[in-house]
């Protein structure tokens, strides 16, 4: 089985260089839908379709609970176990504390792998409602425990709820938004995770005095759970899943409240496009066996190329050790001797937060491989940074952080220092570059992939989350932040080398980057050839991107593509 993608630039047959007639009629090309081929639904522009209604800033902002609660939840950890204390019936070791805090990964893992999987048969809202059954669960258990044993159970149990809001979430916006408006309200989800971990610390430090905070802090996590589930109800089931359940006339109804604006025979053309790409996203699991589409994921090279590219980008993003500072801010801020170290937990955190918005807005401009090459340096300068003031911090202590003892503030500050200037490059990278792991991924292996990459992340950061306090204390913080520090650079040169840029391709053009290599060249290229194609073309009188509301060789998602599925002989 392999899928042949035909863009409007392999149309022309000549790489792009030639725009499309003015008279190009997207009803006829839809109607060629039937007989095989599949236009992007960017091309159907609907009136106001770029206009937020309340339903749904509604809708989005429900869905998006999602990715607060798996921010609080990664988040609270941090702030709450320096709390616990002894309440467990003895103060937790830092094995135990590593433990406690990978158990919510090993969940999110479980939850990312069985919720993803039933996705499309059981529907995103019920795969929601279970993710939120499992957060309410999860935190009723935490905030309940008198022992460790309770207390990992209930983190197990909160983490396949984590894993099921990061796998279905941004699925669901995606489906659900409206096509101008979508990388908006994907990225509200984005933005949430960043400051459900915000939220999570400040409270935290809010409740330093406050008997049995660390309750209290893991009880709150029911709160948005509990909202999420009660919303529920006003949320439509994505089209996509309502047209696989043969369900026609529900998916045209959803599709009329997003496209509030649009005319009846635009609410065709999208129902149209939707039923296309069911077609398409389902062609492979109709026409191979199980053992044949696993197959073919490393056997064919694109496939495989994709796949591996979205990989390292989710395991180098894990590889930083940014997470080190959510998981055991309590901890570690506590060791360099902030008399509140929730308060200090807070300083990577609203870095993060405020970056990863600047990196969101600079995306488009700069490019997703720009963003990397330009902002990822700050990693490297911020890690070596740590490095050498750790090791002149440390020098009084044997090179190890040790509990109690009173470190000069200048020092302190100097460390503090090196990690803003790290979570400033991770803000703009890596936080949010692993939500457009889709676009590498061609339609036909986009579940798929993006379930292996996912399943990637959560791997890598299980085995960040159980060394960080066994690195401390073994490799001095001075080698745990060399450590990351390699990884950084290992995983910027691999970028370098291998990580294209989708900056302006369509989705199809993007994938076909993979066809004959890893395609860094080959976007340079190709992005060159469509920018002076559409310099040519608005020389010569035509509009700059847009003809009768179908988008030519613009940025995306204005960028008109056309793909071909036809079943091969695996």
């Amino acid at each position: 089985m392999a899928i042949d993608h035909l863009s409007t630039t392999d149309m022309q047959g000549n790489g792009g260089a030639t725009p499309p007639e003015k008279n190009y009629d997207p009803q006829s090309e839809m109607v060629a839908g039937h007989q095989g081929r599949l236009i992007d639904e960017a091309v159907i522009h609907a009136e106001n379709e770029d206009k937020m209604t309340p339903y749904l800033v509604l809708v989005i902002a429900s869905a998006a609970l999602g990715g607060f609660l798996y921010g609080y939840d990664t988040g609270v950890v941090g702030v709450a176990l320096p709390y616990v204390g002894d309440q467990l019936g003895h103060a937790l070791s830092s094995a135990e504390q590593e433990i406690a805090t990978a158990a919510t990964t090993i969940g999110a893992i479980l939850g990312a792998a069985i919720l993803g999987f039933f996705a499309d048969k059981w529907g995103r809202k019920w795969c929601l409602l279970i993710s939120d059954l499992f957060f309410t669960a999860g935190a009723i258990v935490i905030a309940t425990s008198f022992s460790l044993g309770q207390l990992i159970a209930g983190r197990l149990i909160l983490g396949v709820g984590v894993g099921g809001a990061a796998v279905i979430c941004p699925l669901y916006i995606t489906e659900l938004a409206p096509t101008a408006v979508r990388g908006r309200c994907v990225g509200t989800n984005g933005f949430f995770i960043p400051f459900g971990q915000t939220v999570s610390v400040a409270i935290g430090a809010g409740l330093k005095n406050v008997p049995h905070n660390w309750r209290i802090l893991f009880g709150l996590g029911v709160v948005p759970s509990l909202l999420q589930l009660c919303l529920m109800h006003k949320l439509p089931e994505s089209p996509r899943v309502l047209i696989l359940r043969g369900q026609d006339d529900k998916a045209r109804e959803v599709l009329k409240t997003i496209y509030r604006y649009a005319t009846p025979e635009v609410i065709e053309l999208k129902l149209e496009v939707v039923r296309a790409h069911v077609e398409a996203t389902t062609v492979l699991e109709r026409t191979t066996t199980f053992g044949q589409r696993a197959k073919k994921l490393w056997t064919h090279g694109p496939y495989r190329r994709s796949i591996l590219v979205v990989c390292m980008i989710q395991v180098f993003g894990q590889f930083t050790g940014y997470n080190t500072l959510l998981y055991y801010a309590g901890e570690l801020f506590g060791l360099l001797g902030l008399s509140n170290a929730s308060v200090g937990g807070l300083i990577p955190s609203i870095t993060n937060t405020f970056f990863l918005l600047v990196g969101m807005i600079f995306v488009d401009r700069i490019g997703r491989r720009g963003l990397l090459m330009k902002f990822g340096p700050l990693m490297i300068v911020g890690l070596l940074w740590c490095l050498i003031a750790f090791y002149f911090m440390c020098k009084e202590t044997g090179g190890f952080l040790v509990a109690g003892f009173s470190y000069a503030q200048r020092d302190v500050g100097l460390v503090i220092a090196g990690i803003v200037v790290f979570v400033m490059g991770f803000g703009s990278t890596y936080a949010h570059l692993c939500w457009y792991q889709s676009e590498y991924l061609a339609l036909e292996i986009r579940a798929i992939g993006s379930a292996i990459s996912t399943t990637a992340s959560f791997t890598a950061n299980l085995v960040v989350a159980v060394t960080f306090l066994s690195e401390l204390e073994t490799l001095t913080p001075s080698g745990t932040y060399g450590l990351y520090l390699g990884f950084v650079i290992i995983g910027y040169v691999l970028a370098y080398f291998f990580y294209p840029e989708t900056k302006g391709l369509s989705i199809d053009e993007a994938f076909s980057l993979f066809n004959e290599g890893f395609g860094v060249k080959k976007s340079v290229e190709m992005r060159k050839e469509k920018a002076e194609a559409q310099r040519r073309y608005n020389e010569e009188g035509g509009e700059a991107g847009r003809t009768g509301g179908v988008g030519y060789l613009g940025g995306k998602p204005e960028t008109s593509h056309i793909e071909r599925a036809n079943p091969v002989a695996v």
